[in-house]
């Protein structure tokens, strides 16, 4: 999916990159990886004779579903609405008290873990399909499953540096900004109390 590699996403705002994030990768990520495994399945029950690779194939991308699924949904429920509300407490005329408790921080390590465990599911894909190069004289579907699965994994790599180069230095940075600001509003309402 080369249509986006043009953009430069540093540009990109935090809401917007977010949307982007939910709305076009996450729903194609998930789409994807339910239509390759269907397929797969179709793959299987149409060849009696089946390879032990395709067997572990199919058991890894079982695992990798599972994985960007979990993945998935600790974006999507756990770090997404916490950004948001960085955004929204930044956005405010006054500073807020928010906690300095970098919450961002310790789930950005946790999905970084996250995206090495699926490069590694991604890497043994490519080693027992040979790069996604089906046999010359592969059935068709055979064909397809390859070529969905070396279009999921290209997709994949541009949306993880997307992550790792744009979304986590805006939101870290964003974190910072805010703690920052309502530390010294904290610190303001201190020096300005009277207990009389």
């Amino acid at each position: 999916m080369s249509h986006f590699r043009h953009i430069n996403f540093q540009w990109i705002r935090e809401e917007d990159l977010l949307d982007f994030i939910e709305q076009k990768h996450h729903a194609y990520s998930r789409n994807m990886l339910e239509l390759i495994t269907r397929n797969f399945q179709s793959m299987l029950n149409s060849n009696r004779s089946i390879s032990e690779e395709f067997v572990d194939t199919y058991n890894i991308l079982l695992q990798l579903q599972e994985q960007v699924s979990k993945l998935i949904e600790m974006e999507e429920h756990s770090l997404f609405p916490f950004i948001r509300k960085l955004l929204e407490v930044n956005n405010e005329p006054e500073p807020l008290r928010f906690l300095n408790v970098n919450l961002t921080g310790s789930t950005i390590r946790s999905i970084r873990d996250d995206h090495s465990r699926v490069i590694a599911l991604l890497q043994s894909l490519r080693k027992l399909t040979n790069n996604y190069k089906a046999p010359d004289d592969a059935a068709e579907i055979q064909k397809l499953v390859f070529a969905e699965l070396e279009e999921f994994d290209q997709d994949f790599i541009q949306h993880l540096h997307r992550e790792k180069e744009y979304l986590f230095p805006k939101i870290i940075s964003l974190e910072k900004k805010v703690v920052q600001r309502s530390g010294k509003a904290s610190m303001g309402n201190q020096a300005n109390w009277n207990p009389d």
